[in-house]
This record gives structure tokens, sequence and C-alpha cells, in this order.
């Protein structure tokens, strides 16, 4: 923070007397920078920042990040301010207040910094007889408001024993400060950033390890499988011991252990024998499957682990990539990417896309869980199209038209117009042994006849999609 000494050593350097304000750029609701031109001077810009741990003022090299919408305090400078002329610039002997005299079209108006600690910091217009005009924080217990008369410090003596002006390098006082602070401020930012990338990086990996804990619960569960095709060979040899309505049956094993099977009375002796070896194989693939997302979820948490140790381990990361890294995770979710394909939204639901056979692998195996329904133009080449499961609620048939036009749209079906498609659960679908990436087998699939729709994939793809919750 400046004291008293520091503020008149800045003021002394500045050719503000005769100079014009020609433009305010306003940064946050603290900060602005006020555009001069002086004759000696030429253009140079103030920056005046108060009300926060780093407030001060100077001469500045830098034009900082314009805000997206001006305060109200900055609407009526650009209105009142900007092209007066710096009749007079005052400071108030030994305190941390000055004040801007300035004169545009016929009228005379004054700009009074306070740079005060805590809530004595203000920046305030008046007229000329001190009645406030605008404010930047209103302050109605110390009586700044808008109509009320300012009152003026007495002042103090100079004492520069007590508030003497910090060591400084360079050409001028002026840009010491701005280089302090501004250095300072990014020091206070990567500070920040590493803190808001130690909060996500454990929530990542701990999301991961949540993850990795559930697919190896599932590993386990299903790890079993062989013995249900063990259970369905015993069956099938002594199918003739078989009849409806048996809830159980005593066998003997390969081994001649003995060995009691349940069974579903309600089904026939073939059934019974065709449901084990339906289980059989479902219970194969998803073993199959976990293995493979355990193998990918391993090796994500170990690379996830390496980029933040890459991160966090240097002191010397630069800033823009501590904010880049964090700027990627807080995007809003429809503008983040995908690691692979497309995200589209559809009426709350969420549609993911693949374009090409990587894609669609990486859909399947990183993106798509078990309950979201699976979409596939029948007869051509084209991209997966994956509907995102919600908790208790079924797909509307509007939000399965626009996964079916997106595979129609994404597949060389779309010269045609028109296409089948067919759709099931991503866990009824089988991956083919030894076969090419991504290629995959449905089963319990539904068809669908569907003409391409093109209002529906403009709606989508302009991301002008009203339910997005």
């Amino acid at each position: 923070m400046l004291n008293s000494n520091e503020i008149r050593l800045l003021l002394s350097e500045l050719d503000l007397e005769g100079s014009f304000i020609q433009k305010v750029t306003e940064h946050d609701y603290h900060s602005f920078t006020l555009s001069m031109f002086s004759r000696r001077e030429k253009a140079f810009l103030l920056y005046f920042e108060t009300g926060t741990r780093n407030q001060h003022f100077c001469r500045t090299g830098i034009m900082r990040k314009k805000s997206a919408k001006a305060q109200r305090f900055t609407q009526y400078l650009r209105a009142n301010i900007v092209g007066s002329r710096v009749m007079a610039v005052e400071q108030v002997e030994g305190e941390r207040t000055f004040t801007f005299t300035l004169f545009h079209t016929g009228v005379t108006r004054k700009l009074v910094f306070r740079f005060f600690s805590g809530p004595g910091a203000n920046i305030i217009v008046t007229d000329e007889d001190d009645v406030i005009l605008e404010l930047q924080m209103r302050r109605p217990q110390r009586g700044e408001e808008k109509g009320h008369v300012l009152e003026k410090e007495a002042g103090k003596s100079w004492d520069e024993e007590r508030f003497p002006v910090r060591r400084w390098e360079g050409d001028s006082f002026n840009e010491y400060i701005d280089r302090f602070y501004s250095g300072l401020v990014r020091q206070e930012r990567c500070e920040d950033a590493r803190s808001t990338l130690v909060a996500q990086r454990d929530r990542e990996l701990a999301g991961l390890r949540n993850r990795i804990r559930d697919v190896a619960l599932r590993e386990e569960r299903s790890r079993d499988y062989e013995s249900f095709r063990t259970s369905a060979d015993l069956l099938s040899c002594n199918a003739h011991l078989l009849v409806r309505g048996q809830s159980s049956i005593d066998l003997t094993d390969y081994e001649g252990r003995p060995v009691t099977i349940s069974l579903d009375a309600s089904l026939s002796p073939s059934e019974n024998i065709n449901a084990f070896y339906q289980r059989y194989r479902r219970q194969e693939r998803i073993h199959a499957n976990a293995m493979e997302e355990l193998e990918e979820l391993r090796a994500e948490l170990e690379e996830r682990t390496r980029r933040y140790e890459e991160l966090l381990g240097d002191d010397a990361t630069e800033l823009q990539t501590l904010e880049k890294a964090i700027r990627k995770q807080n995007a809003p979710l429809q503008h983040q990417a995908l690691e692979a394909g497309l995200r589209f939204f559809s009426h709350g639901f969420e549609i993911l896309v693949g374009r090409n056979a990587r894609e669609n692998d990486i859909l399947l195996r990183r993106n798509a869980h078990s309950n979201d329904t699976w979409l596939h133009v029948r007869d051509f080449a084209g991209g997966y199209v994956i509907i995102r499961a919600k908790k208790d609620k079924s797909i509307p048939l509007d939000v399965l038209l626009d996964a079916a036009c997106l595979a129609i749209h994404y597949s060389k079906a779309k010269s045609q117009g028109r296409a089948d498609i067919y759709y099931t659960q991503v866990k009824y679908l089988r991956r083919i042994k030894d076969g090419k990436t991504g290629l995959v087998t449905p089963t319990r699939e539904k068809n669908l006849f569907v003409t391409l729709d093109e209002q529906r994939i403009r709606r989508l793809t302009s991301g002008n999609e009203e339910e997005r919750r």
C-alpha cells in the first residue's frame, strides 16, 4: 500500500497539469485506466486500483484486460469526465488523498482519490463546491453519498521518517511501482491457480479411483463366468433328467463331485439350458469389458497423476499454463472438448457422436456406460451415437429422433437422406474378438426407419438447444 510520501513522489513525476483525459477503461469493480494526453509526454496511461490489498496508482505501460460490462461509476466517468482538462493536482499535506480539478465544456468538477486503508478507500466526483456527484463506492456511514458535501481532510505535516519512500530501482518511481504490483499480482494469481489446481487434481483423481473400485468390483463378481458354462454343459448332458417345474436338480460333475444346480421352474428344460449359456456369455462379456476398462482407467490415473505432478511439481510453471489447465476443466459442459467425438444436447439429454472407428472405440471404452443407448445406421459406415442415460428417466421420442438424425448425418447414409437405425443399450453390445477397432455386434436391438431432418441437425449443431438442464 502506498504511503503519503510515495503518493507525492508518484504525482511529482507525472505531467498532469494541462493534460487531457481521453478515455476510461474499466478492468473490474476496483480498477480502471485513464488514457491521458499532454503536450510534453503525449499519450500515456494512468492505472488506478482501490479497495484491494494491492491498491495503488501509477503510470503504466500495460493496458489490462477490459471488463465485459462497465459499472455505474465507469459509465459516469465516460459521460462526464472524458474530454476534461486537468487544471490542477493537489495532495492533502501528509495524507493519502489527492484531487484532480477538471474543466470540460464550461463545467468544473473535482476527481478525488482516497488511498486510505480498509473502507476509507474511494474515488469521488464532486462539483466545484465539493457536493458529491458520483462515487466509486457509496458509503453513507462515512457521509460519502450523492448530494452530500464531501468533508476535506485537515492535513498533516510531511513525516518522511515515519513514512519513508521504499527503496526502488529504475528510471522512475512510477515504473518501479507498476513493475512491483504487476509482479505481486502475478505471484498471487500463481498461488491461487496452484491452490485451484490442487483441489481440481484431488477431485479428478478421487473420481478415477472410485471408478476403478467400481469396475474392479464388477470384474470380481463376473470372474466366475465359466461356472455358468459348466452348469449349462452338465444340464445339456443330463437333459433327459430335466422336467418343467423343477427348482433345482442334483447332478455329478465331471470330476465325480455332487453339485446342485438351481433352475427356473417356469422354464422348460431347453430354456433352462439356454438361460445358463446366455448368462455365461453375458458374464464373459462383462468380465472382458471390465478387464479392458480397468486397464484403461489405471493408465488414465497414472497419466493424470503424472500430468499434475509436472504442473504442480515445478515452481517455475508459468501462470498461463496453470490458468489454461483450470479453464479447460471449468469450461461449460457444452463447450468442453471430448477426448474424442462430439457432444450435443437434446431436451436435457446428452448425446455423444463418434465420427470414425477410433472415436467410436474411445467413446465406448471411456465415455459410455452400460445403461446408455447406442445407435448406428444399418448397412452403412458411420459414427456411433450414444444417448447418455438419466436416472429414472426414459428417453423421449424427440431425443431418440435427434440421435437417429445425428447417426445418419455422420454416416455414409447422409446422401440417401434416410436409413434404417438399430439401437440397444451399451451393455448389450459385444466386441468381436480380433475384430477391427471399435467393431461391435449388438444384441436385443430395436429398429427404426428415419428420414434425415435437417432442421433437427441445425438446431443441434447451432448450440441453441434451449433445454440444457
